[in-house]
């Protein structure tokens, strides 16, 4: 079966364009959703054409808000719309600053070899399990106003917002946690099987989620850790191996890759790697090449 890629993408053009071009495989088809804030981009890449891989691009796009149930709403769009189009081997959720690190026929043969196991990261240490429980114990309102709009509103909001959260600090307050909640990175790869269970999970996830702050690298986590899926977790021990993305938190949030970092990620063993700029575009051109030949 051929795999799908789902593209979440806002912005970078040049990085957008290279991620599509090293898709373009007859073994591939591609969605893309671009931000309904960003109409340049909508536009320019609208005219992009796939050679070999089926491109469709959705027409009904959202406003996609950070740490906020948007996020969410939109991998879910990316699912539904490549699911009815399936089955596919593999779902692969890439932002548009991803871009892969090694060619089709590895990564092909990488997931036909590992056929049935789920390419899910979970963050497990303590600082995380701190910060997890934070998120899903309270409720957070305006989070789509929490970074950059309309500086009244922006504030009227946080003030609000740090009022609601302070009332349910002081009288200890605790939304039900009426699963076992886990957190990780919300870029996957995952099966045609786990695609239709967690789609047929779609109206509890937007419910229980909408007030969780960064749902998006929840929702699915937890979905998966609470079903028969656990057992085909690729790795408990690393969240980027386990969903094979070479992404540093040590010098960034995440770091963007720079030009002296080329030889790093021609080492690396995992198959996908974010974040990219275009202010880099020797080092993109490289990978392109590199990996397109």
């Amino acid at each position: 079966m051929k795999h799908a890629y789902l593209i979440i993408a806002h912005g970078e053009l040049p990085v957008l364009e290279t991620l599509l071009s090293m898709l373009d495989d007859e073994r591939n088809d591609v969605y893309l959703h671009v931000d309904k804030r960003a109409h340049d981009l909508f536009s320019r890449i609208s005219f992009f054409k796939m050679k070999k891989a089926g491109f469709y691009i959705l027409q009904n796009p959202v406003k996609v808000f950070w740490g906020d149930i948007s996020q969410v709403k939109v991998e879910y769009l990316l699912f539904q719309a490549a699911f009815l189009n399936g089955p596919y081997a593999y779902y692969h959720l890439l932002s548009g600053v991803d871009l892969p690190i090694q060619r089709q026929d590895y990564i092909h043969a990488f997931f036909q070899e590992n056929g049935g196991k789920e390419f899910v990261g979970f963050w497990q240490d303590e600082a995380h399990r701190r910060d997890l429980d934070r998120k899903i114990s309270r409720y957070y309102l305006f989070t789509e106003r929490v970074k950059g709009g309309n500086t009244f509103l922006h504030s009227a909001s946080s003030f609000s917002r740090n009022i609601v959260l302070s009332l349910q600090k002081i009288s200890w307050y605790r939304r039900y946690h009426e699963l076992e909640f886990k957190k990780g990175p919300n870029w996957v790869s995952v099966t045609q099987a786990f695609v239709e269970y967690l789609i047929e999970r779609r109206n509890f996830v937007l419910k229980r989620f909408r007030y969780t702050l960064c749902p998006d690298e929840i929702f699915l986590q937890t979905i998966l850790w609470n079903s028969p899926f656990r057992s085909n977790v690729y790795s408990l021990e690393d969240a980027e191996t386990s969903c094979m993305r070479e992404i540093d938190w040590k010098r960034g949030r995440p770091y963007v890759w720079k030009d002296t970092d080329c030889e790093e990620l021609f080492r690396s063993d995992k198959l996908f790697a974010r974040k990219f700029s275009s202010a880099n575009p020797g080092l993109i051109g490289r990978i392109r090449k590199h990996y397109s030949e």
